[in-house]
């Protein structure tokens, strides 16, 4: 059962080293390929406003039910933890805003790829803290889900 999360790690190195090696075959894109693209936004948008109003049914959607949360400090807590969590503040604005930027997503067959920058600025005391986020989805049954999120603190910023 512990070489699941493994799986999923290599996964993630693997699919970085096919965005280096591949990303000359991404331009010009499918319409198909466009299509996905639009839709990983969709997706992605959906799940900032749903971490921005603590939207439970939005969680409940886009979260694969086998999700694996890549935290700063280590793997993190599953999708039926995270739900669980955060049922008590269901519709209530976390204690901080959230701001996005440079996202990137790349589409591998039936694997996407979203890459970009959060930013998440307390209410109170105005602390900042910027983190690197990658998700990746995977097309099941024409659906995509997140499967993987990882997270690590921007220093540089």
């Amino acid at each position: 059962m512990r070489t699941a999360p493994l799986r999923w790690i290599a996964l993630l190195c693997l699919t970085s080293f096919a965005i280096g090696q591949n990303q000359a075959k991404l331009s010009p894109q499918s319409p198909a390929t466009e299509v996905d693209q639009r839709t990983i936004q969709q997706i992605e948008d959906d799940w900032l406003k749903g971490e921005k109003m603590t939207d439970m049914a939005v969680l409940e959607r886009v979260l694969a039910d086998d999700y694996v949360n890549l935290t700063p400090s280590g793997p993190g807590p599953g999708k039926a933890e995270i739900l669980k969590h955060l049922q008590p503040r269901a519709g209530q604005s976390p204690p901080y805003s959230l701001e996005t930027r440079d996202m990137h997503i790349y589409i591998l067959g039936d694997t996407a790829v979203a890459a970009y920058v959060k930013a998440y600025t307390a209410k109170e005391g105005g602390n900042v803290v910027r983190e690197d986020t990658t998700h990746i989805f995977t097309k099941d049954h024409g659906s995509w889900k997140l499967r993987i999120s990882r997270a690590s603190i921007r220093k540089d910023d």
